[in-house]
């Protein structure tokens, strides 16, 4: 589905690791409108296992999960072989800088902070799949560096 020249419209095949059912509900909800194939994981360590095994299109991660968290899940995966196929969107409550900053040095491909409307989420998850890998590079720079510039001055307010 996801090529060298990004994704051509076709129904995704999308893994949703969430502890939260209400969460788990609404983006399945939301995706499944826009005819994407989702499958819902209560824990990090099922929907890393699944997505070694099976490779989504995309992998949306919360952050605070049983077993492992997302960032765990986004370092495991980071040089797999997997990941070269699948593009990963981290969707948490968890809203600091810092934990931006993190999910792109991992490997993020993007990044949502709850509450979310579920219209955005599905117009980002539409957006991932369309890019092509060297505009998904160029985007994961540009996040990178102003996640990396933003948390810098999250710590520095911090100090004060």
């Amino acid at each position: 589905m996801i090529g060298g020249t990004g994704w051509k419209g076709d129904m995704a095949r999308i893994y949703v690791a969430d502890d939260d059912p209400d969460i788990t509900k609404i983006v399945k909800y939301a995706l499944t409108d826009h005819g994407h194939d989702v499958t819902a994981f209560t824990d990090g360590a099922a929907a890393r296992t699944a997505a070694m095994a099976t490779p989504p299109d995309l992998l949306i991660l919360d952050v605070m999960m049983p077993e492992l968290d997302g960032f765990q899940v986004l370092d495991m995966l980071r040089n797999s072989r997997a990941r070269a196929s699948i593009r990963i969107l981290v969707l948490t409550a968890r809203a600091s800088e810092i934990d931006w900053s993190r999910a792109y040095k991992l490997g993020a491909d993007g990044f949502m902070t709850k509450p979310f409307d579920p219209d955005e989420l599905a117009a980002t998850v539409a957006e991932l799949l369309a890019m092509s890998e060297a505009e998904l590079k160029e985007r994961k720079e540009r996040e990178r560096d102003k996640a990396h510039l933003l948390s810098q001055f999250e710590r520095i307010l911090g100090d004060y």
